[in-house]
């Protein structure tokens, strides 16, 4: 099999060890509390590809780039942003939720994320077509089933769930460093070449979006921990489901050199807000792993 046919089963899997990790209680708790849950909302859904637009706006390079940015700019956090939370002593059920519920948001908002840039970038050219729906398809299978079967799993088999999930999610985390890694590998001169023309937009939105995020959620009294989440939510993407979207969605392989570059930026600043959050918090306050 080609990469390109195992990014979805991958992508899939992720997806699976994220439905695994769920409880209709997660979902319950963003009624029963849901300033700091619909505070996430609006900054990733809202004001993350708000700025995207922002970014691309001056940016005068390829229009397949900007595209690009805007495919990562559409994208829900990632698996990764749950267990970044945890060490940099965030609301972990906020973190599980926001993955959760963006993630099946995104078969609507991607789609619309998409359609809207497109008509920016290009205007009345028509470069590439944008298949709305057969992306909002892709995200759908790649994104809602394998969830909705992580639940049932769970559901059904508690006892077992509970003795496998730590070993599937530890391999789903290693799945998506693959996926970065290999994307990365085949990209490399693509990468080097390109990264003085986008990678400094692409570091503007990771601190724009992570800043953006965290203001706004001690602008409106949220506690220390779930800002520290909303923060990291808002800055860590999807990278594997823009890649998957770029390539397998869209076959445009050169859509996905943003969100490669930027998979390796968005790991630097979550180091660094968890080595800042570590050094101004208690250690007891903190999970040690």
């Amino acid at each position: 099999m080609t990469v390109q046919e195992l990014l979805p089963i991958g992508l899939a899997f992720i997806m699976f060890a994220v439905g695994l990790s769920l409880r209709i209680q997660d979902f319950q708790d963003v009624v029963l509390y849901p300033r700091a849950f619909f505070t996430g909302l609006l900054n990733q859904i809202i004001i993350l590809p708000a700025l995207g637009f922002l970014i691309i706006y001056f940016y005068d390079g390829s229009p397949e780039f900007a595209l690009g940015i805007m495919i990562l700019a559409a994208c829900p956090g990632g698996i990764t942003s749950n267990l970044l939370s945890v060490l940099a002593g965030g609301n972990v059920a906020l973190s599980v939720s926001m993955t959760a519920v963006t993630s099946l948001a995104s078969i609507i908002t991607i789609p619309t994320i998409l359609s809207l840039s497109y008509m920016f970038i290009y205007g009345d050219a028509a470069h590439i077509d944008m298949p709305i729906g057969r992306i909002m398809a892709g995200v759908f299978i790649i994104t809602a089933i394998p969830i909705a079967l992580g639940m049932l799993m769970k559901n059904k088999l508690p006892k077992i769930i509970i003795f496998v999930h730590p070993y599937i999610r530890t391999l789903a985390t290693v799945i998506f460093a693959l996926i970065i890694a290999g994307a990365f590998i085949a990209n490399k001169d693509n990468i080097a070449q390109y990264f003085w023309d986008v990678g400094h937009y692409l570091i503007a939105l990771n601190l724009l979006t992570m800043s953006v995020g965290y203001i706004s959620s001690r602008f409106l009294k949220r506690p220390r921990a779930d800002s520290i989440t909303i923060c990291l939510e808002s800055g860590l993407q999807n990278v594997a489901l823009a890649i998957f979207v770029a390539v397998n969605i869209l076959g445009k392989p050169e859509l996905m050199i943003p969100a490669i570059i930027y998979a390796v930026i968005m790991n630097f600043s979550a180091a660094f807000v968890i080595f800042l959050m570590r050094r101004t918090v208690p250690k007891s306050a903190i999970p040690s792993s």
